[in-house]
């Protein structure tokens, strides 16, 4: 089916997720990198968010300034798609190595998902106010001990984001 033919608008920058999870998070579904934009954006290139987040991917201008720099796109900004997409694969995937093993993958994901949202140093917080618990569901519960009423932004995106990667993973989108 040609692109502009597609099942779904939120369809079209399916090759770019895929290869940039390829790239950045191998092994890793690249449908999981489609949730995170489908809640972040809604495949919106041009979205600002009310915090002055931008693009696909909805990154900070700290945050873009330190990943872009890191993966040599000067000339990028967050609202160009393929840069933005590249860089959340990247970004993700830093994040995602923040959490090692022995935790299941699940968890991992998902605290680098907590992580993207709410910014990593808020959930190593979270681990270390409850006495280092290793998965995702227990430190998530000692998040609004470190931030907060924001918690519940971050305690609803995670599923968010898995519910759209599921759905995009069983052909439901």
């Amino acid at each position: 089916m040609p692109a502009c033919l597609s099942a779904s608008p939120f369809d079209r920058y399916d090759p770019y997720i895929e290869q940039s999870m390829k790239r950045w998070m191998p092994g890793t579904d690249w449908q999981l990198l489609w949730g995170l934009i489908r809640q972040e954006s809604s495949f919106n290139p041009k979205a600002v968010s009310p915090v002055g987040a931008e693009g696909l991917t909805q990154f900070m201008p700290g945050t873009w300034a330190d990943v872009s720099r890191q993966l040599g796109m000067a000339n990028a900004n967050p609202r160009m798609v393929r840069p933005s997409i590249e860089a959340g694969a990247f970004y993700l995937g830093r994040l995602r190595n923040n959490w090692h093993s022995p935790r299941p993958e699940k968890d991992r994901l998902q605290l680098a998902l907590a992580s993207y949202n709410a910014g990593l140093g808020n959930l190593l917080s979270a681990q270390r106010a409850c006495d280092m618990p290793v998965l995702y569901p227990e430190i998530a519960a000692c998040l609004p001990q470190i931030t907060g009423h924001h918690s519940s932004e971050t305690l609803h995106y995670v599923p968010a984001v898995w519910r759209y990667y599921i759905k995009k993973r069983l052909g439901a989108l």
